[in-house]
């Protein structure tokens, strides 16, 4: 039997996939066709014979048509449950055990129709199993065997329906959930990638880049100094040139040594930051996690944009992006925002969600790493970019983060840069 299951074809009332309905039809077709040549024994061998031709072409119909029913259009299948009707009561005329062939119709008409046409249909085959009977005298167990089978019929295919339709929808969450899962670990692994690399690019900045600058600083000192003490006890210029020319050369060594630092530093800077502004960046950012959470992120910036220092807008960067991972995992919301705000005096970022929220409080007081380790990492951040975070939500209310910066923070140091 074909697994696959239609209505009419195609169409929102399409039947999913049901093998546990396909396999119970044809054994019970195959039981009750099996049963109608029982009643060859009492016939005549004319009437035995057309019994037998009748049977045998209403078993091709049903089982072809069940394999091949998901090909034909409305029309194609209302002359494919014409041609069985027909069949069955033409049978019906010779004997009574075709009667319980209903039962079988019932479940083909609302296979091949699984709305109000299909009902239609139980109604018609309902009543021609009851009128079939009235020559022969109309029974309380002629009427109500098939009215209960017509019940019993309705009721489980309905079942079957239900739960075919559910396990469709549940197997398709599960796949995107799965995709989901597969995204956001992609994006965490990335960010966490990315977060390490800014991590050692400061790293270096605070200790190599600093400490050669400080060499460059020290070595000009100690010439001034060489030229001060060569005034001061006579010396010539022969006499102090050697030393002269070992620290110029000393300090070409670390000029060098402090290019290649600076370049090493800009190769570790977040990408995205290096070709495209804040603003780009933060668009690029909701993007993949909106097509990752399913849900719109919307980015906006208000007054002049500015150019800030890396280390300003790259902090700004993981702070939106782990917001905005928190609200996309975290919040069930349907809506998520993220401003950029340029002022003189501050630069601030909010992110704002329709999530279900979250006690702010109840979180913070809970031990190191259990809920809120994300929050203690954003809120470090604008710490050392000389801002604060902010973040306002409540049990089922929307939560809105938010942090500001100066707008000259490490203006110093991007000088010494």
């Amino acid at each position: 039997m074909s697994s696959r299951v239609s209505v009419a074809g195609d169409g929102p009332d399409a039947i999913p996939d049901n093998k546990a309905l396909d396999t119970a039809i044809t054994v019970l077709s195959a039981s009750l066709l099996v049963i109608s040549l029982v009643a060859l024994a009492g016939m005549a061998l004319n009437y035995a014979l057309l019994h037998l031709l009748l049977v045998s072409s209403f078993a091709f119909l049903l089982f072809y048509g069940m394999v091949e029913m998901h090909r034909w259009g409305r029309a194609g299948l209302s002359l494919w449950l014409v041609a069985l009707s027909v069949v069955w009561v033409a049978d019906m005329l010779l004997t009574t055990v075709a009667v319980y062939w209903v039962f079988i119709l019932f479940f083909i008409y609302l296979r091949a129709f699984n709305n109000w046409v299909g009902l239609v249909w139980v109604s018609v085959g309902l009543g021609a199993a009851v009128g079939m009977q009235i020559p022969g005298g109309l029974t309380v167990g002629g009427i109500i065997g098939p009215v209960l089978s017509a019940l019993v019929v309705v009721a489980s295919n309905y079942a079957f329906t239900t739960i075919a339709r559910v396990s469709k929808e549940r197997e398709q969450l599960i796949g995107e959930l799965l995709d989901t899962r597969k995204q956001l670990a992609e994006t965490e692994r990335a960010a966490g990638v990315a977060q390490e690399r800014e991590r050692l690019a400061h790293e270096i900045h605070d200790t190599v880049a600093q400490g050669l600058s400080s060499i460059q600083m020290l070595l000009h000192a100690a010439e001034r100094d060489l030229e001060s003490l060569a005034k001061d006890v006579g010396l010539t210029q022969s006499q102090v040139s050697g030393p002269r020319r070992r620290m110029e050369a000393a300090r070409r060594a670390a000029s060098s040594n402090l290019a290649e630092t600076r370049a090493m530093i800009a190769a570790l800077t977040p990408a995205v930051l290096t070709e495209t502004s804040l603003s780009e960046a933060l668009e690029r950012i909701a993007a993949d996690f909106s097509a990752a959470g399913n849900m719109p992120i919307e980015v906006e910036s208000d007054g002049a944009p500015r150019k800030l220092p890396m280390r300003c807008e790259a902090g700004l960067l993981r702070i939106a992006q782990g917001a905005v991972s928190n609200a996309v995992q975290h919040s069930r919301a349907t809506r998520v925002r993220v401003t950029l705000t340029y002022n003189p005096e501050e630069v601030r970022l909010d992110v704002v969600d329709n999530g279900c929220g979250f006690d702010v409080e109840g979180v913070r007081e809970k031990p190191n790493g259990l809920g809120h380790l994300g929050l203690d990492a954003m809120r470090t951040r604008a710490e050392e970019l000389g801002g604060e975070l902010v973040v306002e939500s409540e049990q089922g209310g929307p939560t809105a983060l938010s942090v500001a910066v100066p707008g000259t923070i490490n203006r110093k140091m991007e000088e010494d840069e």
